[in-house]
């Protein structure tokens, strides 16, 4: 006997489908067939949606007069009323799928590097030179502007903390901050490659029931992730969209625990080790052996990564200091804004530290 649609599934057709969402995301996002899906959307009368209009000789004219031109798509989106995808679609059905690039002139180039020097931002260079941003930072590489950042491998032990940090129940964040120069989001890629992270797995109704009987018998989040095969954060997300009270975790239920003698004393002479290993050993969290290191004074909290124990350079581990001369070599504003707010720092101290480096 086919499942009854309930209210809340019929307001979230109606919100995904006059958006234009693609009926198979919405049979996925609601556990159910395609089929099922346009049944449910005849039944409460929801408008089909309109068809792209064909394209007229005026159009097609116009897109090849473009091409000649060597006009990029994006200056016909707003004059035609068609997105830059619909146009560029349509230039390779008229004119075939290999139209030659628009050769870089000298001057073309010399516009590149003044910008590049002025540290301009790469969109707004493609926008004076009518280019797209990728042709540009590819032009500005050639040119020895800058070049790409090379993404360090993951290594062995990095890959077990980070399958560690899963079984555990810990998240992205604080695996993260167990490990040296890597961020909580590719933290979260790297759980996606070895099959660890659930984010992409579709919640089916019968996980939804589930999640609905653990919160009201008020089970402990980590507890609830093992058996649902989740991560801590995709529980307190869906819980959060399906209007229900927030798992708490076990360790919201302990009051703080003074730190003794015996355990100082531990501290002391292991405090070059990682502090997910003293989290083990003293069964702490790896935040809280962080900071009673930093109050012992056995670790500076300019610091950052558990990995250097040797003392920061002007603010800087070696480890930050490498990656900001690294991300400075590549250019770009944005580049500069993003590892300022990484590191809590102004864009005009980074410049700055970097420069005392490298002297």
């Amino acid at each position: 006997m086919a499942k009854r649609w309930t209210p809340n599934e019929d307001r979230e057709l109606r919100a995904f489908y006059p958006g234009g969402v693609p009926i198979r995301k919405i049979a996925r996002s609601l556990g159910r067939s395609e089929d099922a899906v346009s049944e449910r959307r005849r039944t409460l009368r929801l408008a089909p949606r309109p068809r792209q209009r064909p394209w007229s000789r005026a159009e097609d004219d116009l897109i090849r007069a473009a091409a000649a031109a060597r006009l990029p798509a994006g200056e016909l989106s707003s004059r035609l009323g068609r997105s830059a995808e619909q146009i560029r679609r349509r230039r390779r059905a008229l004119l075939g799928p290999r139209v030659s690039p628009r050769p870089y002139t000298h001057a073309d180039d010399q516009v590149i590097r003044s910008s590049w020097e002025r540290d301009l931002d790469v969109e707004q260079i493609a926008r004076t030179l009518g280019r797209s941003p990728g042709s540009i930072r590819l032009r500005a590489q050639k040119l020895g502007c800058y070049e790409p950042v090379r993404r360090r491998r993951w290594r062995a032990y990095e890959d077990a903390a980070v399958r560690d940090g899963y079984e555990l129940g810990l998240t992205c964040a604080q695996i993260a901050t167990e490990l040296s120069e890597r961020s909580p989001s590719a933290v979260a890629a790297r759980a996606a490659k070895l099959g660890l992270a659930s984010h992409g797995r579709v919640w089916t109704a019968r996980d939804d029931w589930t999640l609905r009987v653990l919160v009201r018998e008020g089970l402990e989040l980590e507890r609830a992730a093992q058996l649902l095969a989740r991560t801590p954060e995709a529980l307190r997300a869906r819980a959060r969209k399906l209007g229900l009270v927030t798992l708490r975790s076990h360790r919201s239920h302990q009051a703080p625990r003074r730190w003794s003698p015996a355990e100082d004393e531990q501290l002391v002479l292991h405090a070059g080790l990682n502090p997910a290993l003293l989290a083990e050993l003293l069964n702490r969290s790896p935040e809280a052996i962080s900071q009673r290191l930093r109050r012992l004074g056995l670790r500076d909290a300019r610091e950052r990564s558990p990995h250097h124990h040797v003392p920061a350079h002007n603010g800087l581990t070696p480890g930050e200091l490498a990656l900001v001369e690294r991300e400075l070599r590549a250019g770009g504003p944005r580049r500069q804004l993003a590892l300022a707010r990484r590191l809590g720092r102004q864009p005009s101290e980074i410049r700055a530290l970097a420069a005392q480096g490298s002297r």
